[in-house]
């Protein structure tokens, strides 16, 4: 299993969206969310969203983004 985290950012606002790396856990991957938040302070009030998505296998096209959302 691999582990996708994203920084979407804001088109609008110009904010640029950043894909923050692959991970093996999910503790490891929510722990770079968090890290990657607090360096470039991003808190809940700002104009990125963050997923983590959970996909099983690498060199394929996810059709549907959302069933792969994990919280």
């Amino acid at each position: 299993m691999y582990y996708v985290v994203l920084d979407l950012g804001c088109a609008e606002c110009g904010e640029s969206s950043n894909i923050l790396g692959i991970y093996t856990t999910k503790e490891k991957a929510k722990k770079a969310m968090a890290e990657y938040k607090e360096i470039h302070r991003l808190d809940d009030d700002s104009n990125h969203e963050f997923f983590i998505y959970k996909i099983d296998e690498i060199n394929k096209i996810y059709h549907n983004s959302y069933e792969h959302i994990v919280n």
